[in-house]
Protein backbone atom coordinates (compact mmCIF):
# COMPACT_ATOMS: atom_id res chain seq x y z
CA UNK A 1 0.00 0.00 0.00
CA UNK A 2 2.88 2.31 0.74
CA UNK A 3 4.41 1.74 -2.66
CA UNK A 4 1.05 2.34 -4.31
CA UNK A 5 0.59 5.68 -2.48
CA UNK A 6 4.09 6.75 -3.36
CA UNK A 7 3.50 5.90 -7.00
CA UNK A 8 0.26 7.86 -6.99
CA UNK A 9 1.99 10.88 -5.42
CA UNK A 10 4.78 10.71 -8.00
CA UNK A 11 2.21 10.56 -10.76
CA UNK A 12 0.39 13.56 -9.25
CA UNK A 13 3.61 15.57 -9.00
CA UNK A 14 4.49 14.69 -12.59
CA UNK A 15 1.06 15.84 -13.73
CA UNK A 16 1.48 19.05 -11.74
CA UNK A 17 4.85 19.71 -13.33
CA UNK A 18 3.36 19.11 -16.77
CA UNK A 19 0.60 21.58 -15.94
CA UNK A 20 3.18 24.13 -14.81
CA UNK A 21 5.08 23.69 -18.05
CA UNK A 22 1.93 24.23 -20.10
CA UNK A 23 1.02 27.28 -18.01
CA UNK A 24 4.54 28.70 -18.36
CA UNK A 25 4.32 28.31 -22.12
CA UNK A 26 1.02 30.17 -22.12
CA UNK A 27 2.37 32.88 -19.84
CA UNK A 28 5.51 33.24 -21.95
CA UNK A 29 3.34 33.74 -24.99
CA UNK A 30 1.31 36.40 -23.21
CA UNK A 31 4.49 38.03 -21.98
CA UNK A 32 5.83 38.14 -25.53
CA UNK A 33 2.61 39.78 -26.69
CA UNK A 34 2.84 42.48 -24.02
CA UNK A 35 6.60 42.91 -24.07
CA UNK A 36 6.49 46.06 -26.17
CA UNK A 37 3.92 47.69 -23.88
CA UNK A 38 5.80 46.71 -20.72
CA UNK A 39 9.03 48.19 -22.07
CA UNK A 40 7.22 51.38 -22.95
CA UNK A 41 5.89 51.80 -19.41
CA UNK A 42 9.12 50.99 -17.59
CA UNK A 43 10.03 54.51 -16.40
CA UNK A 44 8.52 57.90 -15.82
CA UNK A 45 10.27 59.54 -18.75
CA UNK A 46 9.13 56.83 -21.18
CA UNK A 47 5.56 57.21 -19.97
CA UNK A 48 5.74 60.94 -20.70
CA UNK A 49 6.83 60.40 -24.33
CA UNK A 50 3.80 60.95 -26.61
CA UNK A 51 2.87 58.13 -28.97
CA UNK A 52 2.11 58.66 -32.63
CA UNK A 53 -1.43 59.97 -32.90
CA UNK A 54 -2.05 59.91 -29.11
CA UNK A 55 0.03 62.80 -27.76
CA UNK A 56 -1.23 66.36 -28.05
CA UNK A 57 1.33 69.13 -27.93
CA UNK A 58 0.57 72.50 -26.39
CA UNK A 59 2.93 75.32 -27.20
CA UNK A 60 2.53 79.04 -27.55
CA UNK A 61 2.60 82.26 -25.63
CA UNK A 62 6.32 82.75 -26.05
CA UNK A 63 5.91 85.46 -28.66
CA UNK A 64 4.76 88.86 -27.49
CA UNK A 65 2.08 90.69 -29.46
CA UNK A 66 2.28 94.26 -30.64
CA UNK A 67 -0.17 95.50 -28.01
CA UNK A 68 1.20 97.25 -24.96
CA UNK A 69 -0.25 96.90 -21.48
CA UNK A 70 -0.01 99.91 -19.14
CA UNK A 71 -0.26 97.61 -16.11
CA UNK A 72 3.07 95.98 -17.04
CA UNK A 73 5.00 99.22 -17.20
CA UNK A 74 4.93 99.51 -20.97
CA UNK A 75 5.94 95.88 -21.61
CA UNK A 76 4.15 93.95 -24.38
CA UNK A 77 1.34 91.65 -23.40
CA UNK A 78 1.59 87.86 -23.66
CA UNK A 79 -0.57 85.94 -26.09
CA UNK A 80 -3.56 84.07 -24.64
CA UNK A 81 -2.93 80.69 -23.01
CA UNK A 82 -4.45 77.78 -24.97
CA UNK A 83 -6.92 75.54 -23.17
CA UNK A 84 -5.34 72.58 -21.40
CA UNK A 85 -6.78 69.30 -22.68
CA UNK A 86 -8.69 67.37 -19.97
CA UNK A 87 -10.91 64.36 -20.74
CA UNK A 88 -12.28 62.27 -17.84
CA UNK A 89 -12.81 59.30 -20.16
CA UNK A 90 -9.13 59.16 -21.12
CA UNK A 91 -5.96 58.67 -19.09
CA UNK A 92 -3.87 61.78 -19.82
CA UNK A 93 -0.41 62.73 -18.59
CA UNK A 94 0.02 66.53 -18.62
CA UNK A 95 3.50 68.06 -18.47
CA UNK A 96 4.07 71.78 -19.05
CA UNK A 97 6.86 74.35 -18.75
CA UNK A 98 6.03 78.05 -18.47
CA UNK A 99 8.62 80.85 -18.43
CA UNK A 100 7.86 83.97 -16.40
CA UNK A 101 9.85 87.23 -16.41
CA UNK A 102 9.63 88.99 -13.04
CA UNK A 103 11.05 92.09 -11.40
CA UNK A 104 12.26 90.41 -8.18
CA UNK A 105 12.81 86.66 -8.36
CA UNK A 106 12.94 86.15 -4.58
CA UNK A 107 9.46 87.61 -4.05
CA UNK A 108 8.13 85.84 -7.13
CA UNK A 109 9.15 82.44 -5.74
CA UNK A 110 6.94 82.94 -2.67
CA UNK A 111 4.07 84.19 -4.81
CA UNK A 112 4.21 81.22 -7.19
CA UNK A 113 4.30 78.70 -4.31
CA UNK A 114 1.32 80.41 -2.66
CA UNK A 115 -0.60 80.41 -5.98
CA UNK A 116 0.05 76.69 -6.47
CA UNK A 117 -1.11 75.94 -2.92
CA UNK A 118 -4.40 77.77 -3.57
CA UNK A 119 -5.03 75.43 -6.51
CA UNK A 120 -4.18 72.23 -4.66
CA UNK A 121 -0.60 72.04 -5.88
CA UNK A 122 2.56 71.07 -4.05
CA UNK A 123 6.19 71.96 -4.67
CA UNK A 124 7.92 68.83 -6.01
CA UNK A 125 11.41 70.12 -6.90
CA UNK A 126 13.29 73.43 -7.14
CA UNK A 127 16.56 74.75 -8.55
CA UNK A 128 17.11 78.43 -7.75
CA UNK A 129 20.00 80.89 -7.97
CA UNK A 130 19.14 84.03 -5.97
CA UNK A 131 22.63 85.29 -5.13
CA UNK A 132 22.54 88.28 -7.48
CA UNK A 133 19.13 90.02 -7.60
CA UNK A 134 19.91 91.38 -11.08
CA UNK A 135 20.45 87.94 -12.63
CA UNK A 136 18.43 85.72 -10.27
CA UNK A 137 16.63 82.80 -11.93
CA UNK A 138 15.49 79.25 -11.26
CA UNK A 139 12.95 76.47 -11.81
CA UNK A 140 10.03 75.42 -9.63
CA UNK A 141 8.37 72.04 -10.31
CA UNK A 142 4.80 71.55 -9.06
CA UNK A 143 2.31 68.69 -8.96
CA UNK A 144 -1.25 69.90 -9.52
CA UNK A 145 -4.63 68.32 -10.24
CA UNK A 146 -5.28 68.45 -14.01
CA UNK A 147 -8.47 70.47 -13.51
CA UNK A 148 -6.52 73.26 -11.75
CA UNK A 149 -3.75 73.65 -14.34
CA UNK A 150 -5.62 76.19 -16.45
CA UNK A 151 -6.43 78.41 -13.46
CA UNK A 152 -2.86 78.16 -12.20
CA UNK A 153 -1.42 79.29 -15.55
CA UNK A 154 -3.89 82.17 -15.78
CA UNK A 155 -2.84 83.34 -12.30
CA UNK A 156 0.82 83.68 -13.28
CA UNK A 157 0.44 86.37 -15.95
CA UNK A 158 0.19 89.29 -15.25
CA UNK A 159 -0.23 89.00 -11.48
CA UNK A 160 3.29 87.66 -10.88
CA UNK A 161 5.17 88.49 -14.07
CA UNK A 162 5.16 88.48 -17.85
CA UNK A 163 4.94 85.12 -19.55
CA UNK A 164 7.74 84.73 -22.12
CA UNK A 165 7.31 81.07 -23.04
CA UNK A 166 4.93 78.13 -22.78
CA UNK A 167 5.61 74.54 -23.79
CA UNK A 168 3.53 71.51 -22.85
CA UNK A 169 2.58 68.00 -23.87
CA UNK A 170 -0.52 65.92 -23.12
CA UNK A 171 0.15 62.19 -23.52
CA UNK A 172 -2.68 59.66 -23.76
CA UNK A 173 -1.70 56.52 -21.81
CA UNK A 174 -5.13 54.88 -21.76
CA UNK A 175 -3.96 51.95 -23.88
CA UNK A 176 -0.86 51.42 -21.76
CA UNK A 177 -2.86 51.32 -18.54
CA UNK A 178 -5.38 48.88 -20.07
CA UNK A 179 -2.57 46.55 -21.16
CA UNK A 180 -1.01 46.73 -17.72
CA UNK A 181 -4.32 45.80 -16.11
CA UNK A 182 -4.58 42.72 -18.33
CA UNK A 183 -0.99 41.71 -17.59
CA UNK A 184 -1.55 42.11 -13.86
CA UNK A 185 -4.66 39.89 -13.95
CA UNK A 186 -2.81 37.17 -15.84
CA UNK A 187 0.19 37.40 -13.52
CA UNK A 188 -2.01 37.18 -10.42
CA UNK A 189 -3.73 34.04 -11.76
CA UNK A 190 -0.37 32.48 -12.55
CA UNK A 191 0.97 33.22 -9.07
CA UNK A 192 -2.15 31.70 -7.49
CA UNK A 193 -1.76 28.46 -9.50
CA UNK A 194 1.88 28.09 -8.51
CA UNK A 195 0.99 28.78 -4.88
CA UNK A 196 -1.58 25.94 -4.92
CA UNK A 197 0.92 23.53 -6.41
CA UNK A 198 3.56 24.58 -3.90
CA UNK A 199 1.21 23.91 -1.00
CA UNK A 200 0.54 20.35 -2.25
CA UNK A 201 4.15 19.45 -3.12
CA UNK A 202 5.93 16.88 -0.90
CA UNK A 203 9.10 16.13 -2.82
CA UNK A 204 12.05 18.39 -1.98
CA UNK A 205 13.06 18.82 -5.63
CA UNK A 206 9.51 19.76 -6.58
CA UNK A 207 9.33 22.24 -3.71
CA UNK A 208 12.55 23.94 -4.80
CA UNK A 209 11.40 24.22 -8.40
CA UNK A 210 7.98 25.54 -7.42
CA UNK A 211 9.47 28.10 -5.01
CA UNK A 212 11.81 29.37 -7.72
CA UNK A 213 8.91 29.66 -10.17
CA UNK A 214 6.74 31.32 -7.54
CA UNK A 215 9.43 33.92 -6.74
CA UNK A 216 9.97 34.73 -10.40
CA UNK A 217 6.27 35.21 -11.13
CA UNK A 218 5.70 37.18 -7.94
CA UNK A 219 8.57 39.54 -8.86
CA UNK A 220 7.12 40.06 -12.33
CA UNK A 221 3.74 40.82 -10.77
CA UNK A 222 5.24 43.45 -8.45
CA UNK A 223 7.01 45.11 -11.37
CA UNK A 224 3.75 45.40 -13.27
CA UNK A 225 2.03 46.86 -10.23
CA UNK A 226 4.83 49.43 -9.79
CA UNK A 227 4.45 50.53 -13.42
CA UNK A 228 0.71 50.82 -12.90
CA UNK A 229 1.16 52.96 -9.79
CA UNK A 230 3.62 55.23 -11.64
CA UNK A 231 1.22 55.84 -14.52
CA UNK A 232 -1.71 56.36 -12.16
CA UNK A 233 0.31 58.98 -10.27
CA UNK A 234 1.24 60.80 -13.48
CA UNK A 235 -2.38 60.82 -14.58
CA UNK A 236 -3.69 61.97 -11.20
CA UNK A 237 -1.30 64.96 -10.94
CA UNK A 238 0.00 67.17 -13.73
CA UNK A 239 3.64 68.25 -13.70
CA UNK A 240 4.10 72.01 -14.16
CA UNK A 241 7.57 73.61 -14.28
CA UNK A 242 7.76 77.38 -13.72
CA UNK A 243 10.99 78.94 -15.03
CA UNK A 244 11.64 82.35 -13.44
CA UNK A 245 13.98 84.98 -14.90
CA UNK A 246 14.71 88.54 -13.78
CA UNK A 247 13.66 91.27 -16.19
CA UNK A 248 16.22 93.97 -17.04
CA UNK A 249 15.45 97.36 -15.46
CA UNK A 250 13.49 99.65 -17.76
CA UNK A 251 13.65 103.40 -17.15
CA UNK A 252 10.23 105.05 -17.24
CA UNK A 253 10.13 107.77 -19.91
CA UNK A 254 7.71 110.63 -20.30
CA UNK A 255 7.62 111.76 -23.92
CA UNK A 256 5.79 115.00 -23.15
CA UNK A 257 8.26 115.97 -20.43
CA UNK A 258 11.23 115.13 -22.63
CA UNK A 259 9.77 117.18 -25.46
CA UNK A 260 9.30 120.23 -23.21
CA UNK A 261 12.85 119.90 -21.90
CA UNK A 262 14.29 119.64 -25.38
CA UNK A 263 12.74 122.96 -26.49
CA UNK A 264 15.25 125.86 -26.09
CA UNK A 265 14.33 128.69 -23.72
CA UNK A 266 14.23 132.12 -25.35
CA UNK A 267 13.57 135.71 -24.20
CA UNK A 268 14.89 138.24 -21.66
CA UNK A 269 13.50 136.31 -18.74
CA UNK A 270 15.28 133.15 -19.84
CA UNK A 271 18.54 135.10 -20.29
CA UNK A 272 18.21 136.66 -16.83
CA UNK A 273 17.59 133.24 -15.31
CA UNK A 274 20.65 131.81 -17.02
CA UNK A 275 22.78 134.80 -15.96
CA UNK A 276 21.60 134.57 -12.37
CA UNK A 277 22.30 130.84 -12.37
CA UNK A 278 25.80 131.49 -13.73
CA UNK A 279 26.41 134.17 -11.05
CA UNK A 280 25.34 131.80 -8.30
CA UNK A 281 27.54 129.11 -9.80
CA UNK A 282 30.53 131.47 -9.68
CA UNK A 283 29.81 132.37 -6.04
CA UNK A 284 29.53 128.72 -5.16
CA UNK A 285 32.80 128.01 -6.95
CA UNK A 286 34.56 130.86 -5.07
CA UNK A 287 33.14 129.68 -1.75
CA UNK A 288 34.34 126.16 -2.49
CA UNK A 289 37.77 127.44 -3.46
CA UNK A 290 38.06 129.47 -0.26
CA UNK A 291 36.84 126.56 1.79
CA UNK A 292 39.38 124.17 0.30
CA UNK A 293 42.32 126.63 0.44
CA UNK A 294 41.60 128.36 3.80
CA UNK A 295 43.84 126.03 5.88
CA UNK A 296 46.73 126.51 3.46
CA UNK A 297 46.22 130.31 3.38
CA UNK A 298 46.32 130.50 7.18
CA UNK A 299 49.52 128.48 7.37
CA UNK A 300 51.10 130.55 4.59
CA UNK A 301 50.15 133.80 6.34
CA UNK A 302 51.69 132.66 9.62
CA UNK A 303 54.89 131.69 7.83
CA UNK A 304 55.10 135.10 6.09
CA UNK A 305 54.47 136.90 9.39
CA UNK A 306 57.31 135.05 11.10
CA UNK A 307 59.72 135.77 8.25
CA UNK A 308 58.78 139.48 8.27
CA UNK A 309 59.33 139.84 12.04
CA UNK A 310 62.72 138.14 11.89
CA UNK A 311 63.92 140.24 9.00
CA UNK A 312 62.81 143.43 10.74
CA UNK A 313 64.75 142.62 13.90
CA UNK A 314 67.86 141.88 11.91
CA UNK A 315 67.67 145.20 10.07
CA UNK A 316 67.53 147.20 13.35
CA UNK A 317 70.89 145.89 14.70
CA UNK A 318 74.01 148.34 14.29
CA UNK A 319 76.29 147.37 11.50
CA UNK A 320 79.97 146.86 12.61
CA UNK A 321 82.60 148.09 10.14
CA UNK A 322 85.90 146.32 9.63
CA UNK A 323 87.83 149.64 8.69
CA UNK A 324 90.46 150.67 11.43
CA UNK A 325 89.69 153.78 13.47
CA UNK A 326 91.35 157.06 12.36
CA UNK A 327 93.55 158.93 14.94
CA UNK A 328 91.97 161.96 16.59
CA UNK A 329 92.65 165.26 14.82
CA UNK A 330 93.95 168.23 16.87
CA UNK A 331 91.39 170.79 17.50
CA UNK A 332 91.82 174.33 16.05
CA UNK A 333 90.80 175.90 19.32
CA UNK A 334 93.69 174.26 21.14
CA UNK A 335 96.73 174.48 18.85
CA UNK A 336 99.82 172.55 19.80
CA UNK A 337 102.53 174.31 21.81
CA UNK A 338 105.09 174.76 19.05
CA UNK A 339 107.55 177.71 19.09
CA UNK A 340 106.64 180.33 16.63
CA UNK A 341 109.48 180.99 14.24
CA UNK A 342 111.04 184.54 14.30
CA UNK A 343 111.68 186.11 11.04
Amino acid sequence: MTHVNTARRSAGVAAALALIALTACGDDKKSADYEQTANTTTGVDEALAPEAGDGRSISGGGEATDSVSPELGGQPQSSPIPDVVTDPSRKLVITMTVSIEVTEAANAVDQVIALAARHGGQLYDSQLDLNDPKTASGDLVFKLPPDEVQLFLNGLDPAIGRRTGLDGTTSDVTTQITDLDAQILAAEASVDRVRVLLEGATNLDDVIRLETEFTSRQTHLEQLRAQQNTLDGLVALATITVHLTTAPPIAATNEVGNLSKSLPDKGVGAAFKKGWAAFLAVLVAIALFVGYTAPFLVLGGLALLIVWRVSRRVSRRPQQSNVPARPPQPSVANPPNHPTPVG
